[in-house]
């Protein structure tokens, strides 16, 4: 996980589960607050492309309830390519982020990513 998010620190919960045809999948569960959680964030969205980040604000509020986005990223094109895209539908990572700010105010920093206009 390193290679995606960095150094994420925290806990890992790890739960091995069989799949419909008896085949194994495991899920991963972490949970981060504060700093770390920011970073990752911040590391998740640097490594989206531009036409990504673009789809991402025009359908916020469908990935969004209250305080949280729920972000699916696809499995197969980071394991294959080592790169961060969206995806609809199956085989996907799935990401949920708690905001502290609005989602409008998140709809301006991605605008900010899309545009290169980024400080940190």
């Amino acid at each position: 996980m390193d290679a995606l998010f960095g150094p994420i620190g925290g806990s890992v919960l790890r739960q091995e589960v069989k799949g419909h045809y008896g085949d194994p999948i495991v899920t991963f569960k972490i949970e981060l607050e504060g700093k770390p959680a920011s970073e990752v964030t911040e590391r998740i969205i640097s490594k989206l492309n531009k036409a990504d980040i673009i789809f991402l604000v025009s359908t916020i509020e469908s990935r969004s309830q209250g305080n949280r986005i729920y972000l699916r990223i696809d499995k197969q094109y980071l394991i294959s390519q080592g790169k961060i895209a969206l995806k609809d539908g199956e085989d996907v990572i799935k990401i949920v982020i708690s905001l502290r700010q609005s989602i409008d105010q998140f709809k301006e920093v991605l605008k900010q990513y899309a545009s290169g206009n980024v400080y940190t």
